[in-house]
């Protein structure tokens, strides 16, 4: 009987990493847009920053090709580990099962732990979703693809229903509030958002993340977050039972077609303009909704067969090499970018919310992105895993793990 045991790092898929770090390199600039505070900047304050207009345009690059796409591609490389790892051990699922219960409950309290900080946070959220999808662990190729299209566009189903069992008109969407800032709170206005980040006390960002984090929660309603999120889980079982990344990923056609469909959704969404958190929904806003759902996952798809691709080649693969120690260490990673982004930007920090230009701010972005290539590499050479993943399967098989080579003097 083979003994539960975490994977050996020689063992590692090694372009799943890759696609890890990827992934990170997109979400950072994704959530830099709100630790930042760029997000919520008032529009009828444009002077708070020079080139404002510069700056929309650099939002709104940001907003086709980052917003949404990278989070996709890091759902679906979640489905994409739980199908390898119940594959490894299917003849013994009962115990794998159980142990990997154990190892979603851990993330459940990581994932909670760090919302506390940063309300923008995924992992609590991931792990929820990774209970569902041991319900569909002996579920065939073929129909977990169903359930995936099922589940990702099951939000515009019901919008949809809605339409035809109410009849609402489009007019419905003329009482909506034009927006006030890129983000926005029904009970609060962005000046005072931005007020209490750069003058509030611990206690009163304490409880501004936390007003945040409750709002965040009640959008995935409208928006059907919940509901995609398991629908793209899905897609990357699904994609891992039928070797996509050994031989789809070669395929010229899949590449051209999700960038161009992908592309042209997005960019049509961003055109006509919508609100994914409208209720009651309106024809015109449940085919942005549709569109961007459509962009967001096919661009994902397209960005993991381009990483494929581009691997492939002697120069991309030195290149994507330097990502692979980040997608290792992807949750100490994760968490380390909220931490070093919340000291350089709230005000027990320094201070710098809502006062830099987005241009500076992606500068800093890739600062931290680039720090945190050359901490993984060098971490990595002396120990097999990042700090928090070393805890996360030490919890998780309740024993402590070897993190240091044993080659190495201690």
């Amino acid at each position: 009987m083979e003994t539960l045991q975490p994977t050996d790092p020689a063992k590692r898929i090694e372009i799943l990493d890759v696609l890890r770090g990827f992934a990170l390199l997109g979400i950072i600039f994704n959530n830099i847009l709100y630790l930042s505070g760029y997000s919520f900047i008032p529009f009828d304050e444009p002077g708070r920053l020079p080139n404002f207009q510069l700056n929309e345009k650099l939002y709104e690059f940001l907003d086709i090709i980052i917003t949404g796409k990278f989070y996709t591609l890091f759902s679906l490389l979640f489905g994409v580990g739980f199908y390898l790892q119940f594959s490894k051990y299917r003849e013994e699922s009962k115990r794998f099962l159980k142990t990997y219960r154990r190892r979603l409950f851990i993330l459940l309290a990581i994932g909670f732990i760090h919302s506390l900080i940063w309300y923008g946070d995924i992992l609590f959220l991931y792990a929820i979703i990774g209970f569902i999808i041991i319900l569909f662990r002996n579920v065939k190729s073929k129909n977990l693809l169903r359930w995936s299209v099922f589940f990702i566009f099951l939000p515009v189903l019901m919008d949809v229903i809605l339409l035809l069992i109410f009849r609402i008109p489009e007019t419905m969407g003329a009482v909506q509030q034009a927006p006030l800032a890129h983000s926005t709170f029904p009970d609060m206005t962005p000046a005072a958002v931005m007020e209490t980040f750069q003058n509030g006390t611990i206690s009163q960002l304490f409880f501004l993340n936390i007003h945040h984090l409750i709002w965040k929660w009640m959008s995935y309603i409208p928006q059907g977050r919940f509901i995609i999120t398991l629908g793209i889980f899905l897609l990357g079982t699904y994609l891992s039972s039928i070797q996509f990344f050994t031989e789809k990923t070669k395929s010229t056609w899949l590449w051209i077609s999700t960038l161009t469909v992908g592309l042209l959704a997005t960019v049509s969404a961003h055109i006509m303009g919508g609100n994914i958190y409208q209720f009651p929904p309106t024809p015109s806003n449940t085919l942005y909704k549709t569109l961007l759902v459509t962009g967001q996952t096919l661009l994902s798809l397209f960005y993991m067969v381009t990483v494929f691709k581009v691997v492939q080649t002697a120069l991309g693969k030195r290149v994507l090499e330097y990502l692979k120690p980040v997608g290792r260490m992807a949750l100490t990673n994760y968490i380390c970018q909220t931490v070093v982004l919340i000291v350089i930007f709230y005000n027990f920090g320094f201070d710098l919310f809502g006062r830099t230009d987005l241009f500076v701010t992606v500068g800093i972005a890739i600062l931290v992105l680039a720090s945190q290539i050359v901490m993984s590499h060098i971490w990595l050479r002396y120990y097999r895993f990042g700090p928090l993943e070393w805890v996360w399967r030490s919890l998780t098989y309740k024993r402590r793990i070897n993190i240091r080579y044993e080659n190495l003097p201690r």
